[in-house]
């Protein structure tokens, strides 16, 4: 049978996978490489089969166990925790998911019904990827899928030869791939590349997600579901790489600086209503007592049923007690196990116990009603004093606080104003401090050490610190705190329109601005990792230095000849600010007045897919594959080498 032309391209990506024909300009499938197992319904689970219900079809059964995959999974939010990947770092570990995975992308692209998949396969696989995980998805793909022949390939190597198609001449290059678990400096010479000399920074896109929850996860606990489904948004939109990072950090220390430019994310909330307003005292405390009364008719209802049970349960073990009275031993220990109770002496126990609770439940029925707990607060409110109208100690109190908010609306503007070097109030204070820094020392002639000025002694010397004190108040009094919400408490209770007249407005801008996420300086702290990975405590180089040790592997002229063509690829390459960040770091590693130049692909993401379309247009290709036979043959950690795949190792035998 002749082998068909068309070649299916995956490209097989840890964070996304890519798929598609050879000859098209785009893959047809793309999707998160990953899947999920829905949760049951608990209550179907719990259930017990019913005899009479017909039996379960295979279709029933395979749908209650479907796997979701890729872009099948309906809310990935909701089961973000439970998203299962074939991949550790940048290798396939899980080969079970992997076939499902394959299973999902040959249903889209139309093999269903089919034994095999007559069709040439071309296959991105990880750097330097071991020979176990190449022989495991040989196995998988010849023996499982019937794929004819077979091509591997480095998802940065077919970037690069897609971005040489602009660059024809070019041969030698500095490859910096940014992968969604692992960054890697490749260089290549003369098309191709130097392995040995490859080295790898385990920091990616993932580490740059997982550190920007952490970051947004403490500023805002309570938001931790709206913070996960945001992360990578926020990441691929709105982050980018700083030219100088500690010149940034200094920035946004600035208070004028941070106001300009933080970003503020409103989240949704549901904005409390004032149906309350057109409410009096007495409508509100009738409210309150019907919500009282409904609640306590809900106990009262609840408590009747399970005295019902109770007392059936309760007829139920006296039939079996008369059983044992009239000797019927088989059927008592029959009944016994039925019912799941020990021995006569537990049944005894069981019946005492549900005699003694129907009769509390009778007798609490019949008794006098405890007094609730709201009105045991009503009772407690402070109420006017003798011969004094409510209406004028409601006014005194509406007079206290006031001047209470005053005051903090005083030592608000106090603090402010030492914030401001050239304010009164500063001047003062530092006037004071020196001062008292420079009276009344006197030294030994000869030795210069300090004497006892004999400050404190005198009750006058403590004053200075009053009058510092005076100009740095800038903590709330406890009691102050306390009384405050006291004053707000009795208002509340006896005044229907304090709610609104005062704290309504206030409390809506209050409720909007808790439903707000500030994302200010993450912008620029996040992506760091690359260049300082001790952020996230992570002991390796960072990028800067990592090129910097590949490159002192080569002579000066191999190094002129990697650095005038370095090439960004991968999902980060997106950052704004990287080229000139990694141009400044280059600037600072190379000689004075030496020459290099960076260079990106216009799509990241889809270079990769499109270098291996080219690898299978080109007119060597059919070199590069790996056939059944030579699978048979040399076993599955076999391949044949091309310019964009890994070198082939053979496995040591013992």
């Amino acid at each position: 049978m002749a082998v068909p032309k068309r070649l299916l391209i995956i490209d097989n990506g840890s964070y996304e996978c890519r798929v598609g024909w050879h000859d098209t300009k785009e893959p047809e499938l793309r999707f998160r490489n990953v899947l999920t197992k829905p949760r049951k319904d608990r209550k179907k689970d719990n259930q017990l089969p019913d005899a009479s219900a017909p039996a379960a079809t295979a279709e029933d059964l395979k749908a209650s166990a479907e796997i979701q995959i890729g872009n099948d999974i309906t809310n990935i939010e909701a089961v973000r925790a439970h998203l299962k990947s074939p991949f550790e770092r940048n290798v396939i570990t899980n080969w079970n998911h992997q076939e499902q995975i394959f299973d999902y992308i040959f249903s889209k692209m139309g093999f269903d019904g089919e034994e095999s998949i007559a069709h040439p396969i071309v296959l991105t696989e990880a750097l330097a990827n071991p020979n176990s995980c190449r022989r495991q998805m040989s196995e998988l793909l010849f023996e499982c899928y019937g794929v004819p022949v077979l091509s591997y390939g480095i998802d940065a190597l077919y970037s690069w030869q897609h971005h040489q198609q602009k660059h024809k001449l070019v041969a030698d290059a500095l490859i910096i791939s940014f992968g969604y678990t692992t960054t890697h400096v490749i260089p290549v010479l003369a098309n191709k590349m130097q392995l040995e000399h490859v080295r790898r920074l385990n920091v990616g896109g993932f580490h740059i997600n997982n550190y920007l929850f952490r970051l947004m996860q403490m500023k805002y606990p309570v938001h931790l579901t709206a913070i996960s489904s945001r992360i990578e948004k926020l990441v691929h939109e709105h982050c980018h790489i700083a030219l100088d990072y500690k010149e940034e950090l200094l920035k946004w220390a600035q208070l004028d600086y941070y106001e300009a430019n933080i970003m503020k994310i409103q989240l949704p909330y549901n904005q409390v209503t004032a149906t309350n307003a057109l409410l009096t005292a007495e409508q509100k405390q009738e409210k309150r007592r019907e919500l009282a009364l409904r609640l306590l008719d809900i106990k009262n209802r609840r408590e009747r049923e399970k005295l019902q049970e109770d007392e059936e349960y309760l007829q139920v073990l006296r039939k079996l007690r008369q059983l044992y009275e009239q000797e019927k031993l088989q059927k008592f220990e029959r009944a016994l196990q039925q019912q799941q109770i020990g021995n006569l002496e537990e049944l005894d126990k069981l019946m005492g116990t549900l005699t003694s609770r129907i009769k509390r439940v009778k007798e609490r029925a019949v008794g006098q009603p405890r007094p609730s707990k709201q009105q045991d607060k009503l009772d407690k409110m402070p109420k006017p004093p003798e011969g004094m109208p409510q209406a004028q100690w409601l006014s005194e109190l509406r007079d206290k606080r006031e001047e209470l908010l005053q005051r903090k609306q005083a030592r608000q503007q106090q603090r402010q104003e030492q914030a401001k070097r050239h304010t009164h109030a500063a001047q003062e204070r530092m006037r004071i401090i020196s001062t008292l820094a420079r009276s009344e020392k006197r030294r030994k002639a000869n030795g210069g050490d300090e004497e006892d000025d004999g400050f404190g002694m005198n009750d006058n010397d403590w004053d200075v610190y009053k009058r510092i004190n005076r100009y740095n108040d800038d903590s709330d009094s406890d009691a102050e705190n306390e009384q405050m919400l006291e004053y707000e408490k009795i208002l509340q209770h006896y005044d229907a329109g304090f709610d609104d007249a005062n704290n309504a407005a206030m409390q809506a801008l209050i409720a909007a601005e808790n439903y707000q996420l500030h994302f200010g300086v993450e912008a620029i702290r996040v992506p760091e990792i690359l260049f300082q990975p001790s952020m996230i405590g992570c002991t390796e180089a960072g990028l800067a230095e990592l090129i910097a040790f590949v490159l002192k592997l080569f002579t000066a002229e191999q190094q002129q000849r990697l650095v005038d063509h370095v090439y960004l690829t991968g999902s980060c390459a997106q950052f704004r600010g990287l080229k000139e960040r990694l141009a400044k770091e280059l600037l600072e590693l190379r000689p004075f007045q030496s020459s290099f130049a960076i260079y990106e692909t216009n799509d990241p993401t889809l270079s990769a897919w499109l270098g291996a379309c080219l690898q299978a247009n080109s007119k060597n290709f059919s070199g590069s594959l790996t056939t059944r036979k030579l699978y048979q043959e040399y076993g599955g950690e076999y391949f044949r080498e091309h310019s964009a795949s890994n070198l082939y190792y053979p496995t040591p035998k013992d």
